[in-house]
């Protein structure tokens, strides 16, 4: 009799440790699934994969944009016209205003009030990478010149368009938005990707070297180098190495990576568009075409076909679709 009480209260031990070691491993899950969860999600006026490839697409209130020799505005019912004479990229949505860099114009900053089609001036210093967060909008201006740097101007107030506020002088491409800092690639610095406060203050070297290209996606940094792409926490931690080809661009949409090595056409490398899933895994080449520009909107991928003119593709998320978006909408 005794001999089983003893069992008993063992098995009792056992039950109870192992319903507490349950417990820590649903509730380290639990914990796990909400921290991955709890990212910025702050709008910044297209996504992050779209802003860091300079986006050539755009939609707002049912309409789509994408830019070209001009500006073209789709509405619902696939009709097509022009929004604004402008050579333009880097199209931004914020309230009723396309943001986009103007190349008619020396590469300066305008919008163009979507209801009553009036474009003017933003910015007269040259610039690209538009964020807009919170009514104010950041951009980098071109690396190399007199005015290089980053610049922001408060669209909540009245501004003028000839004297933006200058917050660094770093050779910056690829500016983005995260969580309360802006990240960008320091040009002058062996491509480091760096990171500041809004204001310019507390800037530091963050995760990345020689990269091309970077962007936030669901609290992780992904970004791609002469060695492959890589994905970590915004700190650098947690690094992995997630694909070895490559590239010079990549984008993430649906959790698919999208990416390509884009150079001349004499170059050596690989220079097809390829997809693979987050982890790397089931990497596939979606076309040999060479892309630059890789835009995602809407189960679409959009970019600039090297091989065919820079005329501006489309491929659909299943991959059955590879069409030109000038002749589908008759704007060629």
């Amino acid at each position: 009799m005794e001999n089983k009480q003893k069992m008993s209260k063992k098995m009792l031990g056992m039950i109870i440790a192992g319903t507490i070691v349950g417990i820590a491993i649903i509730s380290i899950a639990v914990a796990t699934y909400i921290s991955s969860k709890n990212y910025d999600k702050t709008w910044v006026g297209n996504t992050h994969g779209n802003i860091a490839n300079r986006p050539t697409v755009a939609e707002y209130d049912g309409n789509f944009y994408f830019a070209d020799d001009v500006i073209y505005e789709v509405n619902p019912e696939g009709e097509c016209q022009v929004l604004a004479a402008y050579e333009a990229i880097d199209l931004i949505v914020d309230g009723d205003y396309l943001y986009y860099v103007n190349y008619d114009e020396a590469q300066t900053i305008y919008r163009t009030n979507l209801k009553t089609k009036e474009s003017e001036l933003v910015s007269s210093i040259a610039g690209s990478y538009i964020n807009i967060v919170d009514g104010v909008l950041y951009y980098a201006s071109l690396y190399g010149t007199d005015y290089s740097g980053i610049y922001k101007i408060n669209l909540n107030e009245d501004f003028d368009p000839n004297n933006p506020e200058q917050i660094t002088v770093d050779w910056a491409s690829n500016l983005l938005y995260y969580d309360e800092r802006l990240y960008f690639i320091n040009q002058a610095d062996t491509s480091r990707l760096y990171s500041m406060k809004l204001d310019g203050s507390d800037r530091a070297v963050s995760a990345g070297r020689a990269t091309s290209c970077f962007l936030f996606y669901e609290g992780n940094l992904y970004y791609s180098n002469v060695y492959g792409i890589y994905r970590c926490k915004p700190d650098g931690s947690n690094l992995t190495q997630l694909s070895e080809i490559r590239s010079s661009t990549l984008n993430i949409a649906d959790d698919y990576i999208y990416h390509c090595f884009y150079a001349d056409t004499s170059s050596s490398y690989d220079q097809s568009l390829y997809r693979m899933k987050l982890d790397g895994s089931k990497e596939e080449v979606l076309t040999t075409d060479s892309a630059s520009n890789i835009t995602c909107l809407n189960g679409y991928i959009y970019f600039r076909n090297v091989y065919k003119g820079q005329e501006i593709y489309r491929i659909n998320e299943e991959n059955t679709v590879f069409e030109n978006v000038l002749k589908l909408y008759g704007a060629n």
